[in-house]
């Protein structure tokens, strides 16, 4: 949900570039016609202001202002609309240079804020994001479950296919893991190959069955797409979250818990 919506907020600000783009190239045009335009109308008052005989064939035309003055004003009214629509021009290209700041800043947030391979949220929000899970659970006195999950095999998956299959290996993983949790669940790269899930509001017997369900897809991709002779599991280790433990005690247990669960059942 949060990518999607970092995804439209992109889109908005692309939208609204090129909207300005649009804008300022057409006042570009519009300026230039204008001082053409103006140095027309120059020419002409100069021409009619030194040899009037040149341009006026009949009666001469009596103005009670003097055409200095006259020929003055409208100089100063032509400078006055040319700056105008230059500035303009130059706040609507503030404008513009704002909006693309705004998109590179957007950007470097997805970034920080998604694993580009796994579509996951990076390590970067993991803190933030779990002190935030752990005061709600607290606030409300629901319970709070953390889960390490670890791809087995893995370094072999690299060493023999490359890192591009050990890639595949991680995206569909993390795709496998998104698929088996609720909308209002987090995953997770830890680093490497470990996921870690933050499952509010989830007791014991509901984190076993996220786990069983996870290891069962897990088996059943293995056994349809198995990567050369490389079997794929994942060993996870699962933990929930005791008031009053920092968000740094309950990685420290849930990793405890993971490696625990690897040395009682190595992978096959």
């Amino acid at each position: 949900m949060a990518k999607e919506q970092n995804a439209g907020i992109s889109d908005e600000l692309e939208r609204r570039i090129k909207s300005e783009v649009r804008r300022i190239e057409y006042e570009s045009h519009a300026v230039r016609i204008l001082l053409v335009a103006v140095a027309a109308v120059l020419c002409f008052g100069v021409i009619s202001l030194f040899l009037p005989s040149t341009l006026w064939h009949y009666k001469p035309i009596v103005l009670v202002i003097p055409p200095q003055v006259l020929f003055v004003t409208l100089l100063v009214i032509a400078a006055l609309a040319i700056y105008l629509v230059r500035y303009e021009s130059e706040m609507r290209k503030l404008r513009l240079l704002t909006l693309q700041q705004a998109e590179a800043a957007q950007s470097d947030h997805v970034a920080r804020t998604f694993d580009a391979l796994t579509n996951v949220f990076t390590r970067n929000l993991l803190q933030s994001l779990l002190e935030k899970e752990i005061a709600r659970a607290e606030r409300s006195g629901r319970p709070l479950a953390l889960m390490m999950c670890d791809v087995n095999n893995f370094k072999q998956v690299n060493d023999r296919y490359g890192h591009l299959i050990g890639d595949k290996v991680l995206a569909r993983t993390a795709a496998i893991l998104k698929s088996c949790l609720r909308g209002s669940d987090h995953v997770v790269r830890y680093g490497g190959d470990e996921f870690l899930l933050i499952l509010p509001e989830t007791a014991e017997a509901g984190a076993i069955i996220v786990r069983d369900r996870i290891l069962q897809r897990i088996a059943e991709w293995d056994f349809a797409d198995r990567i050369g002779e490389v079997q794929v599991s994942l060993s996870l280790g699962l933990y929930h979250h005791i008031p009053a433990h920092s968000a740094e005690q309950d990685l420290a247990e849930v990793d405890a818990r993971l490696y625990a669960e690897k040395r009682l059942r190595p992978p096959g």
